[in-house]
């Protein structure tokens, strides 16, 4: 197959409007130990209330043509907390202004997805794309978000172009808490490089990265990545870890905006390393200072 070339984006920022899935990681774990483990239904768990957040970045760019691109990656959990965030962050003047052109779920977990109705209700018809694989209970909660434009289902295979400069690609995986498929930005920044953005990265960093090499036409360097890399979410350590570390330090990346699902623990051991992580303010609840979080931008 012959490599795509996807254009280029004259620019590319990042605001994290929210990284923190849940408040505290042991409740979590053990909502999801009482529920039967990592294979039950995600529908089928007891979720502690109190405990939801939600993960939701906004992404803004400028095509090759010159036109501004905006949208919305993910859409959090609790829909009371991303009231809260679209809030501060004006993201909910910017839904009901038509100034968001879709929103980007990645996959069908709860923190990415169950805060819909947060952003739906000031712009009702605002596009959706999602990745194939989303479960019929999923749609359901786009259904009973209160929804009412199109969705639009990306399926694996060809990258899907979205505006020059920017692919969507879908994985074909499954995930735990049985749920399947999760989908990725690339981003052929102008004078840059390649950046890749993702959600939780289930399909592995390093899957990312060398989907990019084998796949796409006209660059000749990665330049960074943004989102959540699911290197240790639960702050576990081992082997396996530091040769993610390794292969990934390999890519020379120029810039890290990792956060999420990445891992504190992760974060340490890669400034230890001297990576290009870039870091936060530490501000609006965020775990760490280390890393890109909640209010932080990041421009490519």
């Amino acid at each position: 197959m012959s490599k795509v070339d996807i254009g280029r984006a004259r620019s590319l920022s990042i605001k994290c409007l929210s990284e923190i899935s849940w408040h505290d990681n042991a409740r979590m774990r053990q909502d999801v130990r009482e529920a039967g483990g990592l294979g039950v239904d995600q529908f089928d768990v007891k979720w502690t209330p109190e405990n939801a957040a939600g993960v939701s970045s906004l992404i803004e760019s400028v095509d090759g043509g010159g036109r501004p691109r905006k949208f919305l990656m993910d859409v959090g959990w609790d829909v009371g907390y991303m009231d809260g965030i679209f809030r501060r962050e004006g993201v909910d003047r910017m839904l009901a202004a038509g100034e968001i052109d879709f929103l980007y779920i990645t996959h069908e977990h709860v923190d990415h997805l169950w805060g819909l109705p947060a952003a739906v209700k000031h712009r009702p018809d605002v596009k959706i794309l999602l990745p194939s694989g989303f479960s019929e209970k999923s749609r359901g909660v786009i259904r009973e978000s209160g929804h009412t434009g199109k969705v639009m289902e990306l399926g694996p295979g060809a990258p899907h172009i979205l505006f020059p400069g920017c692919a969507s690609v879908t994985f074909d995986i499954p995930i735990f808490l049985k749920t399947h498929g999760e989908q990725a930005l690339y981003f052929h920044v102008e004078g840059r490089g390649m950046v890749t953005v993702t959600g939780c990265c289930h399909n592995g960093v390093l899957g990312l990265l060398e989907y990019a090499q084998e796949t796409f036409d006209g660059f000749s360097e990665f330049h960074g990545v943004y989102g959540g890399l699911h290197i240790s979410p639960f702050e576990e350590w081992g082997p396996d870890q530091e040769e993610v570390l390794d292969k990934l330090q390999a890519f020379r990346l120029q810039r890290l905006a990792c956060n999420h699902c990445t891992g504190v623990l992760t974060v340490q051991k890669m400034l230890e390393r001297g990576m290009p992580v870039v870091r936060g303010s530490g501000k609006h609840g965020s775990k760490s200072e280390l890393y890109l979080g909640n209010g932080d931008s990041v421009v490519f």
